[in-house]
């Protein structure tokens, strides 16, 4: 995958999970993909997630961005 689908997919959980998100950046590291994303309610959340497939890596993001949301 590269930094263009992993920007699609966090959009694509932020859409259809109706998360209080907006897409900021996102850039390849040595530990994965390292994702920003910016709150509704102010401020910036960031996390890394590990590179693999693809639907691991949904996952990951799907679960920190919920896990930010409670």
């Amino acid at each position: 995958m590269n930094s263009a689908k992993i920007e699609a997919l966090v959009r694509n959980i932020i859409l259809h999970r109706r998360l209080p998100f907006a897409m900021r950046s996102v850039a390849a590291s040595p530990e994965g993909w390292d994702i920003e994303v910016d709150a509704s309610a102010g401020g910036i959340l960031a996390f890394t997630v590990p590179s693999g497939r693809p639907l691991a890596i949904r996952v990951a993001i799907q679960e920190q961005l919920e896990a930010e949301r409670e």
